[in-house]
This record gives C-alpha cells, structure tokens and sequence, in this order.
C-alpha cells in the first residue's frame, strides 16, 4: 500500500464507548451540527452545501426500495445543482427517483410518478423505525456459528490534550492484540493472517465462513457513531479467482429479534480482497448474523488490483474528511470506496464511504464525515473497495 498521511487534525479530549453488551442506542439524536434537528433531519438539509445523503438517510431509503441501490443513492451528490433537481436510477426492470427542493429531499418516487417516501417518512422511520413483520428471518441454510457473546468488545476509553495537528501515520501503525473470535481453518486463517491490505487493522469481533465455502470469510466488527449501533460486515475472497456474493444478512439482537438487515450483492471480488458493508441497528445488537441465502452466482465482469493514498483532514468548518486516492495499472471504476477510521487498538470510531463512478487508472474523491468529533483519537485508517474493469 501507498504511505498513508494524516495532517491537520484539532486537539480532541474524547472518549469513546464501544459496544459492550451492546448497549441500546437513542435514535432521535441530537447533533452539534444544528441543535434540535436529528441527525437525519439535519443531514437531509445538509444537501443544499454537500450534495450528499447521509448514510443513514440513504439506508432508510435503500431499505424501503431495495438494498442493493444504497450505493447508487449515497452517488446522489453527483446530480444536484444549487440544491435542487433529483436523481433517477434502475436496473431496467424498475425506477426510482428521489427530488430534492431547497436542499431538502422532498420525495421519492417510482417509474410511474406515485410517491413512495416523503421528508416526513424518511424522518419517521429513521427516528423511529418499526420491526419489520412482513419478513420470515428463520435462517434457510447458512447460520452464523457463534452465538451473541462472539462479537462483544470490552469497553475502551482514551483521553488526550495534546495537539496531533502534525502527527504522521503510516500503513503500519500497529494494533493491541486483538480478542477475535475465529471459527475458520487453520489454511484460511493462514492465509487471512498473511493478506497485505487494510484488513487486519480492524479489531473484528468474530471471523467464519459460510458452509460449503471455505474460500469465503465473513468477519463481524460492532460500532457506535453519535450514539447509534452499527456492525460492520466484512466479506474476504480466499480463492484464487474472482467470485460474486449474493447474501442477506439479518442482524439479531439480545431476544433473538431482527434489529437491521443489509443485503449483498458484490460482483468480482478480487482474489484477497474484502470488501465492506454496515448494518445500522435500530436495537443493541449482539453481533450474531442469520443469514437469508448466500450464494455465488456465475462471475461475469473483472476485478483490478488497486492501492490507495489517502489523507484524515478538516474542511474549512472543522469537520472531518478523508481526500483519497486509487491507482492500478489498468483503467478501473472502483465503485463503492470506503474509509474505517480506526483507534490505536483497531476499534472503529467512524465508517464513511463515497460512491465513485468514474473511470481511469488514477482516480480521487474526498470522503465526509459530517462530524468534528470522533468519539476517540483516530490513530489510523482501513480503506476497502473492489475496483473492477470497465465493461
């Protein structure tokens, strides 16, 4: 990987509370963005200066239409112009199109012009989500194979004074030994251990693979941001080509009940490589995955190796971002790119990604966070994507 560089942070005197026994999480948050505006009010308003759905907004509008379109909708920014106009996108068989007035999402809308969501339906289920009872989550084949104490973290607080305004930190920035819990092989886990990406800066909780595939690892990491739970699911190709995941994971919380759910569907994964999604939960998770289905469907397009260069900075407001560069030999388009910002012990403070559509061999972007406060000191950064080639 390319030298990592980290500049320009601001003195924090933070602590961060990890999940342990995953505590329950408030969901009509206050943020220091805007007092007395969620945080997904806020973010929808938040359109008229950034042109970008937050990632719980675009979650709640993914799961109403379909969870596959998340990174289509986060690619939003792309479309808006003085904070107004909107964004259509499909698969041929469907169309949705989401309208933004004043830098606000108005509606959103099907091939037809029949609205499906408005402002007042994206704030509601986001601040106060209902059980989806509409959905049989008995899992069909797969089954994660731990049970609820596999992916909890001890709580873990760091305060500090000091300016780190200079400070340099590299790829290597090392990690306290982790307490993951693995379930794999002792080939895959050899071969896991010896991956030379992102991958193992992040303190997993717990690291499997589906029956039947052992060339595919499933690793689960539970965080918190602005007091809401989150797990971050990790799927790493251990074969020696490209594969396409389909899966749809459930995630459960303390009585077994269905707290989020997140569906896959990643063409060519490159061989070792990972790439990343988040649940948000609307409960305390417990770390423990069912699972819908998994497949791997036949592989049609072509992966490329990528590295990346990024930067963890401050825009003129003092909030977070993280300016990133993908480079590869060949012309590339890298899709979903997503920045883990991690502690000194790999626990996560924050997951943010951008949706890059364009093409060439050398492509950047820069990654918000909407945050001045990261509930810890960032010590180092995990970047995953799957660039594939053109088609």
């Amino acid at each position: 990987m390319l030298k990592k560089v980290f500049t320009k942070l601001v003195s924090i005197v933070c602590a961060i509370v990890m999940i342990a026994g995953m505590t329950a999480c408030s969901l009509n948050v206050e943020t220091s963005n805007n007092i007395g505006k969620s945080a997904v009010e806020y973010n929808t308003e938040y359109l008229v200066d950034n042109f970008e759905i937050e990632n719980l907004v675009a979650e709640v509008i993914a799961t109403k239409l379909d969870g596959n379109d998340f990174g289509k909708i986060k690619s939003y920014k792309k479309k808006i112009v003085n904070g107004n106009g909107s964004m259509t996108f499909g698969d041929g068989k469907k169309k949705y199109t989401i309208n933004v007035e004043d830098g606000y999402i108005s509606t959103v809308t099907d091939a037809d012009g029949m609205v499906i969501m408005t402002l007042d339906d994206i704030l509601e289920e986001a601040n106060n989500p209902q059980p989806d009872t509409t959905q049989d989550t008995t899992p069909v084949e797969q089954q994660d194979p731990v049970q609820q104490e596999s992916a909890q973290q001890e709580p873990n607080v760091t305060e500090t004074s000091s300016d780190t305004s200079n400070d340099t930190i590299t790829s290597n920035a090392g990690n306290e030994t982790s307490s993951t819990s693995s379930y794999l092989s002792s080939e895959a886990q050899s071969i896991l251990d010896g991956l030379e990406t992102d991958y193992s800066k992040v303190k997993w909780g717990v690291q499997y693979s589906p029956t039947g595939m052992d060339g595919v690892v499933i690793s689960v990491a539970p965080y918190a941001a602005s007091n809401l739970s989150f797990l971050l699911i990790g799927v790493t190709n251990l074969y020696d080509q490209d594969i396409t995941f389909s899966a749809k994971a459930i995630a459960k919380g303390a009585s077994g009940q269905e707290v989020g759910n997140a569906s896959f569907y990643e063409l060519a994964i490159r061989p070792g490589n990972t790439v990343v999604k988040t649940i948000y939960c609307n409960d305390a998770p417990t770390g423990e995955l069912h699972w819908d289905y998994i497949e791997l469907p036949n592989v049609y397009d072509k992966s490329v190796y990528w590295e990346s260069d990024w930067t963890i900075t401050t825009d003129k407001d003092g909030y977070f971002e993280v300016p990133y560069r993908i480079v590869s030999e060949e012309n590339m388009v890298p899709g979903s790119v997503t920045a883990v910002i991690l502690d000194a012990n790999g626990n996560i403070l924050a997951v943010e990604d951008d949706y890059n559509i364009e093409e060439g061999k050398d492509l950047s972007g820069t990654i918000s966070l909407y945050t001045k406060d990261l509930g810890g000191t960032p010590a180092d950064l995990a970047m995953f994507s799957n660039p594939l080639a053109p088609r």
